[in-house]
């Protein structure tokens, strides 16, 4: 894993002593038993796996372009499919068309739709040199990108999609975290573990589990962009597309 001169990079087991010790479970110079191990082992995985789904939890989307293949349909994202990455996405937040025909090339958006807009259409097949439309089925294990109308020829596209949290496979592994996460992982995991080692969780590390938790989730959340049909008598543009009520400022 490539890492940057100032990232954090934890292992496994480091995060697993960590959060035991907050519970209680394991003091200090202590080693925790095999058992024990792989049982915080399987909550961590199964943390990042939940942290990985909510988008509040999301620390940035990549843009990532791949070649569109002609006269196919569903085109398949995810660990070996037409568009190979890592993990199948979450949510496709947006696609754009590659026209570079010319020396300039021009990308145009495409229509992001739903289920329901996907089952109303009549010709599923409908073919065009250009396609107009995405739907995004976010099978398992990998997504169907149903672009329509079917391409009839190869293009480039811009897909913009979640970048997640690399999950852990091993206590030797390193894992490199952006900030903040260290300790919002380490407080939830030793909540979770609680019931395991028959405890409860001290109204002092939940505190400091919801602190963390936010520290990360202000910083991932985005201010939804609103407008007024109030005029404002002022001759000025009403709205403010920029103005974000998480910090009372223009973003």
């Amino acid at each position: 894993m490539t890492t940057s001169a100032n990232s954090i990079t934890v292992k496994a087991l480091n995060i697993v002593q960590s959060a035991m010790k907050e519970i209680g479970a394991l003091a200090g110079g202590e080693t925790p038993s095999n058992e024990d191990q792989n049982d915080v082992l399987q909550k961590l995985q199964r943390l990042i796996d939940s942290m990985n789904a909510r988008l509040p939890m999301v620390y940035n989307v990549n843009f990532t372009q791949f070649t569109l293949l002609a006269n196919q349909s569903p085109t398949t994202i995810g660990p070996g499919g037409d568009f190979d990455i890592n993990q199948r996405p979450v949510d496709i937040d947006s696609i754009g068309l590659y026209l570079d025909s010319s020396s300039t090339p021009v990308e145009i958006f495409l229509n992001k739709r739903d289920q329901q807009w996907w089952a109303a259409q009549t010709i599923k097949s409908l073919t065009s040199s250009l396609p107009t439309d995405f739907y995004y089925s976010p099978d398992w294990p990998l997504g169907s990108i149903y672009f329509w109308p079917i391409p009839t020829a190869t293009h480039n596209v811009l897909l913009q999609f979640r970048t997640v949290l690399t999950e852990y496979t091993g206590y030797a592994q390193n894992f490199s975290l952006p900030p903040g996460y260290w300790d919002a992982i380490v407080y939830m995991l030793a909540v979770s573990i609680c019931p395991i080692f028959e405890r409860t969780a001290s109204p002092e590390l939940v505190a400091l589990m919801k602190a963390s938790m936010k520290a990360i989730q202000v910083n991932n959340i985005s201010s939804p962009r609103l407008s007024s049909d109030a005029p404002s008598g002022n001759g000025s543009n009403d709205c403010r597309p920029d103005y974000s009520f998480l910090t009372g400022m223009p973003q």
